[in-house]
């Protein structure tokens, strides 16, 4: 079986690559031009990987996130095309190219997955990330000493994102930007329930709509309360309520933040700069005593790849609370979870004291990840169920 993977700058692609070769299939890899040109509607790039597609030799086409333009060309030509979905929100989604029988996609949000059956879209499936822990397994914490620390988090804080946003919005009501204020500060408290977008009412969006009007394709059937929620209010609720919480625990431990961006906010948090998703970001998780995941609040459900990557790595994951976790892994005894400011101080001062029980969850995390959630066992799924 031969596979054409659309290539372009994507978390796991390598991994998905030995993934299928693991399982018996040969994958040959397409230049993939998504951030360089269109992916809704592009008639040469259809007609450029239709001309691929037609020699006849490939079984069916992979690629990680779903691009319409790369659906539209395999329902031209009968072909198989397979989508795995790691972003979110992920606008491409919104399509109508993605009601073709000839789609498969795999969304790793519960919530996100049943939102599009509920809407009549077939095609979409489960499936959660996973991690290449037989790879990791091979890395040695002795590699990365200079990375030990009792505290890290890997990841944005949204801050250029979020002074973007407030001048966007510069200009609204006085009224409308105290009722996103009230709806933000409701929703910081609110895990395993997504309010914002129900809670954005008509007079609300009739100011963004004339500070800041969002432009939608004629084959796009996501609502602008769903843009506003996910692309606007979830990143600015997610980068105020990491800087909130890294320098509360800053105050108290050792925390080593890697990120590209600047933190003049957080004082006395290590800025350590970007970190090499391959070579370097499992060191990090390994050499952590505490290692944090703060979940994107437009990823309702699911459990986020940094997540995964933890557990794979073997390093020992607290998390914000995410319902998808209750499926696949099991609280206290995988990974812990914590519900609000109160319970994360809490559980971080007792697995900081307690070694032998913070090893014995991270060992277990990394072992049920090696047997059940790695890039082999997905794409075994994905195999499985053509």
């Amino acid at each position: 079986m031969k596979i054409l993977l659309l290539e372009w700058d994507s978390f796991g692609q390598e991994y998905i690559a030995e993934a299928f070769g693991h399982n018996g299939c040969e994958t040959e890899k397409f230049p993939w031009p998504f951030g360089k040109q269109e992916m809704r509607e592009n008639h040469g790039l259809c007609m450029e990987l239709s001309g691929r597609l037609r020699s006849g030799d490939i079984s069916f086409v992979f690629s990680l996130n779903f691009f319409p333009v790369a659906a539209q060309a395999c329902h031209l030509c009968g072909m198989r095309y397979v989508s795995w979905v790691y972003d979110t929100p992920y606008l491409l989604l919104y399509s109508k190219h993605i009601r073709y029988d000839t789609n498969q996609v795999y969304l790793f949000d519960r919530s996100l997955c049943n939102e599009f059956l509920a809407n009549g879209i077939k095609c979409v499936s489960y499936l959660p990330m996973a991690a290449p822990a037989d790879i990791y397994e091979r890395m040695k914490a002795e590699q990365g000493k200079g990375y030990r620390s009792e505290i890290s988090f890997v990841g944005s804080t949204y801050q250029e994102q979020r002074q973007d946003f407030c001048r966007l919005l510069e200009g609204v009501s006085p009224y409308a930007a105290g009722y996103m204020d009230a709806i933000i500060g409701m929703q910081k408290n609110v895990y395993g329930s997504f309010l914002l977008e129900g809670l954005l009412k008509e007079p609300v969006l009739e100011e963004l709509r004339r500070v800041c009007p969002v432009w939608r394709g004629e084959d796009e059937w996501e609502s602008e309360a769903w843009i506003y929620a996910n692309y606007f209010l979830a990143r600015r609720l997610t980068g105020e309520q990491r800087m909130e919480l890294l320098d509360l625990l800053s105050k108290r431990y050792e925390v080593n933040l890697y990120t590209p961006e600047a933190t003049p906010g957080l004082p006395a948090v290590k800025n350590r700069g970007p970190v090499d998703y391959i070579t370097q970001m499992p060191l990090v998780f390994k050499n952590t005593k505490i290692n944090l995941n703060m979940t994107l609040r437009s990823i309702h459900d699911g459990i986020p790849l940094r997540a995964m990557d933890i557990m794979g790595c073997g390093g020992f994951l607290l998390t914000n609370y995410q319902a998808d976790f209750e499926y696949l892994f099991r609280d206290g005894t995988d990974y812990v979870y914590y519900m609000d400011e109160e319970d994360l101080l809490y559980k971080v001062d007792y697995y900081l004291n307690h070694d032998a029980e913070r090893i014995e969850i991270a060992e277990n995390g990394f072992r049920k990840v090696k047997e059940a959630h790695t890039y082999r066992h997905r794409i075994r799924t994905i195999l499985d169920r053509l």
